[in-house]
């Protein structure tokens, strides 16, 4: 038994090394990330270039996703973040915050990147809610159009079949968006067979990204890589582990209404769970901040990143290894 258990240990002791030296190697990937800038609106966060697209977005993104709140508090989180230099803004048909997006970022539209996204499983779908969509952001194009949650293979396959991705295609050669994408959080086998069908207009991925996802079913130790490598660009999701790591009950979805333990700030700090996700070969990390002080905390975060070193890397893993194995912290993950 004693050998049994030593052997066991052993395993995970190399498994622990072999994601090390995987997390380690991506970190000194090059991620263009540019000083401090200005435009005609006053200063502007660090910018990186978001893959093949060539966009230079900010490393903070603002994310207009769940949960909802009221109106006037959703404009004065838009302002708050253009206010503090983001402008990169990305949100979806589904999630409700485009009206607030659409009032606050018009006259800005020239000097920001915008993403939106659409659940539709058919073009004639798709094509109503694109049309919606930039009506609602008061805009005759995006930046960049996601296919949004593609969870299992028969989703996919359904979307495919129906059209989506033709109807995306379209849109772009319409002039009506200019870089396509698509986003996938239940399960990164997915998220690399899209990547290998090597679509040439499939340019952006929204994914999970954050220091719990190393521990399992990985979309930072299996799906970064291969992006990295075809040189999509890479916007994070979740890089708080959607609420996760922050003790939130979960609010949807497998094991809704269920408490789960503290992440932040009982093992690791909000700077360091933040800083691990820029240190990452990404574009920029969405945050959907439910309050003016999220977004100034969160933004103060983005300014003060200068990198991590291999033994930070390790040290963070190692902190958040034992609570990361409950499942109940990654409640998206899974067939949804």
């Amino acid at each position: 038994m004693e050998n049994h258990k030593t052997d066991h240990q052993e395993l995970n002791r190399r498994k622990f090394l072999k994601m090390a030296a995987t997390l380690t190697a991506m970190a000194y990937m090059p991620a263009i990330s540019f000083g401090d800038d200005s435009d005609k609106w006053g200063y502007v966060l660090p910018s990186r270039t978001l893959g093949k697209t060539g966009l230079k977005v900010t490393m903070f993104a603002l994310g207009g996703g769940p949960p909802k709140i009221n109106l006037p508090d959703e404009e004065a989180i838009v302002e708050a973040a253009l206010k503090g230099g983001c402008r990169f803004f990305e949100t979806a048909r589904s999630y409700g915050t485009e009206p607030a997006y659409g009032n606050v970022l018009e006259p800005y539209r020239n000097e920001i990147i915008l993403s939106s996204k659409s659940r539709a499983i058919n073009a004639e779908t798709l094509n109503r809610e694109l049309d919606l969509t930039l009506k609602t952001l008061k805009t005759s194009y995006l930046d960049i159009y996601l296919m949004h949650n593609v969870p299992n293979m028969d989703v996919l396959k359904q979307k495919f079949d129906n059209g989506v991705f033709d109807a995306m295609l379209k849109a772009k050669q319409e002039g009506k968006v200019r870089h396509l994408g698509f986003s996938g959080h239940a399960n990164p086998v997915v998220n690399n067979y899209m990547l290998d069908m090597n679509l040439p207009d499939l340019e952006v991925m929204l994914m999970p990204v954050n220091v719990i996802d190393t521990i399992q079913n990985s979309f930072t130790l299996n799906t970064l890589p291969k992006a990295s490598e075809k040189n999509i660009g890479v916007m994070v999701m979740k890089p708080l582990g959607g609420g996760a790591m922050l003790g939130h009950d979960i609010i949807w979805g497998e094991g809704k209404g269920n408490k789960r333990p503290g992440i932040i700030p009982e093992l690791i700090s909000m700077k360091e769970a933040q800083h691990f996700v820029y240190s990452m070969p990404v574009g920029a990390a969405s945050f959907g901040c439910t309050s003016v002080a999220q977004v100034e905390e969160n933004i103060a975060f983005a300014k003060s990143y200068t990198g991590m070193s291999k033994a930070e890397h390790a040290d963070l893993i190692r902190k958040v290894t034992d609570v990361a194995k409950n499942n109940l912290l990654e409640h998206y993950k899974g067939n949804n």
